[in-house]
């Protein structure tokens, strides 16, 4: 059986990416060929991490804590979802996956001497799942954060942090958006329409329909 293909969408906050994988899920309703999950989370033991990493009341968490938590939720990720869904033949489509771990928590959190040690753990964490295509969802920082306010749902902790830090994770997607075997920086500043056109289109190729 051939392995499946595994698409990620990515982007900072407020880029539309939980909008735009709500879209997909509609696009391909019982359609049982493909996986939809997300990062941190997507298993039991995945979504109790995603609930310390993104409360507001974990703000004394240390960097290479949250790092690590991030790469523990992902292993999780693989060995539970991803891996076996691949391995069946089925598509994955993921909400994040390890480029956010360079965008956030290596740029975002001005650390790029662990860049190389998360390089090495994180081919150990992905088991050979490496994505066939990223999605890159490209927000103005500005734009993003005007979002998010407008939702008036809650601020994650990384809603809340300083524009600096969001314009650094804008950084960090854009010089390694290329990760994958297949890329697309997506302007998300426009109306989430156009957005979910090109996204429709895009994933349409990716699977060859």
């Amino acid at each position: 059986m051939l392995r499946g293909k595994f698409i990620v969408l990515e982007g900072g906050e407020g880029s539309g990416k939980d909008t735009q994988v709500d879209r997909l899920k509609e696009r391909y309703a019982g359609d049982d060929s493909i996986v939809f999950t997300r990062e941190p989370g997507g298993t039991g033991m995945g979504e109790k991490i995603r609930s310390l990493l993104l409360s507001p009341d974990s703000k004394d968490m240390t960097v290479r804590t949250e790092l690590l938590l991030f790469l523990a939720a992902r292993a999780q990720l693989v060995e539970q979802v991803i891996h076996p869904a691949l391995e069946a033949g089925k598509t994955v489509i993921s909400n994040r996956f390890a480029l956010s771990t360079i965008a956030y928590q290596i740029y975002g959190r001005d650390r790029h001497e662990y860049l190389p040690l998360l390089q090495e753990v994180g081919e150990f964490v992905m088991n050979n799942c490496t994505p066939d295509a990223y999605l890159v969802l490209d927000v103005t920082p500005e734009v993003g954060l005007e979002r998010v306010a407008k939702r008036n749902d809650g601020l994650t902790r990384f809603d809340a942090e300083t524009l600096g830090f969001h314009r650094r994770v804008r950084e960090g997607y854009l010089k390694h958006a290329a990760i994958g075997r297949y890329h697309k920086v997506i302007s998300a500043d426009v109306s989430l329409g156009e957005v979910s056109k090109r996204v429709d289109e895009e994933v349409a190729y990716i699977l060859g329909t």
